[in-house]
């Protein structure tokens, strides 16, 4: 059997459509029972395209519009590297009013938020150093966070219920200045057996945030057992519950929580960094608009786009996804007149994803695009679709080196290092995005590219969602069914 008819094969077993013997897909028996049964309360859409001449290989439902989860990002990445280009960079500008006179700023600092996603921790502590080495040592004014280019919509409708409470960092608030990803850090280590381990905001304490640790150190080397809680404040910052137990001989254990109000986050790392450059701030911490006469003092310059691609698509990082959305509303929504206060939207964003859809890619037919992040499951769009967007990245001689960079390679690395990283003929060999949703139905996808032994470059697009109103199948058997798929094409 060639392996075109083997792949078919599989293909046949994933979608209950007797291409072959079974047994020459060399599955288990009963384990194939089991996907079996989940398959049927399954629907499915794949495509495989030969680069090279555009020729399809393999397909089936490839027009069914699903939940294609995070592999939305796949457009939204696309997007901005074709759109801002893969070299450049965010500036975010630090203006001044008053003046500068003997080592003190006798005014107002202003942060005007650019829209960089990955201003972090190690980048406040350069600037802060920095404007230590341009001779400040006091600002007897405020520190004012100036969001104005985005809107006021922190969070597209479908994580409007995590506003609130959050179990986890994924659903952290959008805003034109953000730092560490609008996030705070606990970091947990052990301490003498029978007593409370330590526990503290990383990179130090800030004001907004309240940090109660009831963890206890017992023996062992265990560090799963540790939790965190967490709610919000009327003041904009979180209260932080820290429980559970840490062993003995643990390593430190780091959490990671969604802030309260972004910018009263932002002000609390930013007044902290400049604490510890040994910059003294007379005035408060607030937000603001930086008026026309401030003068500019410093500028912080982002990393290029490709490397936010790489963090976007790599780790499936939410967050990036709706400020990259909201930075080509911004850039892009208003061709005439860009880049003006509160027109970073998340509307406006989706429109101009849309757009790059219809207009530079030509997909044809309808699709339903909510958000850039694929966190919810109404987003809806076929294998085909997907499909042509990364052959059309693939036409695309400057954008394409840093696009396929941007997806985690199986087995290696980010969300696909758990993937097939047995199979030693395969690790490393195929770059993809993933796309994962337990609810309200089971969604698992994945779209990429591999090159084949004989075939050459190939792209490929495997969505499948749980069918509304029936149970739901297992999101691992899913997975282990996309797997054997990529197995039967690259090995055969």
């Amino acid at each position: 059997m060639n392996w075109m008819k083997k792949a078919s094969s599989i293909l046949g077993i994933f979608y209950l459509v007797n291409f072959g013997d079974i047994a020459q897909a060399e599955l288990n028996r009963s384990e194939l029972s089991n996907r079996l049964a989940s398959a049927k309360m399954t629907e499915h859409g794949v495509i495989f395209t030969r680069l090279r001449d555009g020729k399809v290989l393999y397909e089936q439902s490839a027009d069914s519009l699903l939940s294609p989860a995070s592999v939305t990002k796949i457009i939204t990445s696309a997007a901005a590297l074709s759109y801002f280009g893969p070299a450049f960079t965010f500036k975010t500008p630090i203006y001044y009013t008053g003046k500068v006179d003997k080592h003190v700023l006798q005014g107002d600092l202003y942060i005007k938020g650019n829209g960089d996603p990955f201003i972090i921790s190690e980048v406040l502590w350069q600037t802060a150093v920095d404007l230590r080495h341009l001779g400040i040592k006091e600002i007897r004014g405020s520190v004012i966070i100036d969001n104005q280019l985005f809107d006021d919509e922190t969070r597209d409708e479908s994580r409007l219920n995590s506003t609130q409470k959050s179990t986890h960092a994924y659903d952290a608030p959008v805003s034109s200045f953000a730092v560490n990803f609008n996030t705070v850090a606990v970091a947990t280590a052990p301490s003498s057996l029978g007593k409370l381990a330590y526990a503290g905001t990383t990179p130090f304490a800030l004001k907004h945030v309240k940090l109660t640790s009831k963890t206890k150190t017992v023996k062992g080397d265990q560090s799963a057992g540790v939790t965190l809680s967490r709610n919000t404040t009327a003041e904009g910052g979180i209260s932080l519950v820290n429980s559970g137990v840490i062993g003995v001989d643990a390593t430190i254990k780091k959490l990671y929580r969604s802030v309260g109000d972004p910018s009263v986050a932002a002000g609390d790392y930013f007044l902290g960094f400049l604490n510890d450059a040994g910059i003294r701030v007379s005035g408060k911490t607030r937000t603001g608009k930086t008026p026309n006469n401030a003068a500019l003092l410093y500028e912080i310059n982002g990393l290029e786009m490709r490397r936010i691609a790489q963090g976007l698509n790599t780790f499936s990082n939410n967050f990036i996804a709706d400020m990259l959305t909201k930075r080509l509303a911004a850039a892009f929504g208003n061709s005439t007149t860009p880049d003006l206060p509160g027109s970073g939207t998340l509307t406006s964003g989706i429109k101009i994803l849309a757009n790059f859809l219809r207009t530079d890619v030509g997909i044809p037919g309808e699709f339903k695009l909510l958000n850039g992040s694929g966190l919810s499951t109404e987003n809806r769009l076929s294998a085909r679709q997907i499909s042509l967007v990364l052959n059309w990245m693939e036409g695309r001689g400057e954008l394409f080196p840093d696009f396929i960079a941007s997806l985690p390679a199986n087995g290696w690395d980010g969300t696909l290092k758990k993937r097939m990283k047995k199979s030693d003929d395969l690790a490393g060999q195929i770059h993809a995005k993933s796309g994962t949703l337990t609810e309200p139905i089971t969604v698992a996808a994945l779209a990429g590219y591999f090159r084949h032994p004989r075939e050459g470059w190939t792209s490929f697009v495997m969505i499948s969602n749980g069918k509304e109103g029936q149970s739901q199948p297992g999101l691992q058997d899913l997975r282990n069914l996309q797997d054997d798929v990529l197995k039967g094409f690259f090995l055969n």
